[in-house]
């Protein structure tokens, strides 16, 4: 008999002609879930998304999890396969070795939190945690900016700011998997309280909520700026992003002109220090604040080329991620298909 075969993904416990896995991102709030329906190429079938109004604990966030699990996996869904595998993209301190979320900083409930375990019991199925900026890492690394790059630093700056290291195609954890936590980084001594407590983190100065927050804050004193800002915004200033506060910058506003400084001047001395550590080929920015483009990655990346030795920065390329906004439920996507 002849004809063409069918590719196959081998298991250990079995040999995929055909079937799906299961994308999961929990943000940093559990404010926002998304779960998604992917084939065995990565290709995302179908995604839900549902936003929370008020941060709730684990129990609720699981509970609409599953109710979106439902959605998406339902009988017509799955008329050429079953679940192979989960991948899960958490917003928080993760043990990927253990399975476990030792905590998230901006939600309750979830302190050790097995969540592994609770996924693979949910769909009958094996199921890969990791903190969502690795998980992002992998997935630039494998579709993204990062193709055929041999060290890759991903940092994703949104709400916190975290950083994943790929190394040969694997995510490097560390001893107690907290490698890339890079939001935690002393950058300035006696800066702003960060969300873990301690003060000058870099997240307290370059994450998006750093941003805005310093941006709305300011602009108490600036007519001229909540002006402007409140245009921008359709008067709903709670809305302002990153990026707006960049453009700001860039039209002359000298508060947004602050703000936007330090966020080049401390996020560069971090990522040349980093540069100095792991000698990177490439950093791809993510998030929210790297919707800002340019703005953000040209000054920062003049600042790396400043800091650094010569042969430190001979071959590193700063870039804005091209997953976007779906990187970490595309990371949870690829997280699931690295067994396979």
């Amino acid at each position: 008999m002849t004809g063409q075969v069918n590719p196959q993904r081998i298991t250990e416990k079995l040999l995929a002609t055909h079937g799906h896995v299961v994308g999961i991102e929990i943000s940093s709030s559990g404010l926002r879930q998304s779960v998604a329906l992917a084939n065995l190429d990565g290709e995302i079938l179908l995604r839900v998304s549902r936003p929370l109004e008020v941060v709730p604990d684990s129990t609720t966030v699981l509970q609409q999890i599953d109710a979106m699990i439902a959605e998406v996996t339902s009988p017509e869904r799955l008329v050429d396969g079953r679940i192979l595998r989960v991948g899960v993209a958490v917003g928080g301190l993760v043990d990927a070795s253990q399975g476990l979320v030792r905590t998230l900083y901006h939600a309750q409930g979830w302190d050790n939190y097995p969540l592994q375990d609770y996924f693979t019991e949910r769909l009958d199925a094996p199921c890969i945690i990791d903190n969502n900026a690795n998980a992002a890492a992998l997935a630039e690394y494998h579709r993204g900016s990062g193709v055929r790059e041999r060290v890759v630093l991903y940092v994703g700056l949104g709400r916190g700011i975290g950083g994943g290291m790929v190394i040969n195609g694997k995510v490097y954890h560390g001893v107690t998997s907290v490698a890339g936590e890079i939001g935690h980084i002393l950058v300035k001594e006696g800066g702003p309280r960060c969300s873990c407590g301690g003060y000058g983190h870099l997240e307290a100065i370059a994450s998006a909520r750093a941003i805005t927050g310093a941006m709305i804050e300011h602009s108490a004193e600036d007519a001229q700026a909540r002006s402007i800002m409140e245009r921008m915004t359709d008067g709903h200033i709670e809305r302002l992003t990153p990026a707006q506060v960049f453009h700001l910058a860039a039209e002359g506003n000298q508060v947004a002109r602050h703000i936007v400084n330090d966020v080049h001047t401390y996020l560069g001395i971090a990522l040349a220090n980093i540069v100095h550590v792991i000698n990177p080929s490439m950093i791809i920015l993510g998030g929210s604040v790297a919707q800002a483009g340019d703005l953000l990655v040209q000054p920062l990346e003049q600042q790396i080329q400043k800091l650094c030795l010569p042969e430190a920065r001979r071959e590193l390329r700063v870039v804005q991620g091209s997953l976007g906004v779906d990187a970490n439920l595309m990371g949870a996507v690829t997280l699931a298909l690295q067994d396979l």
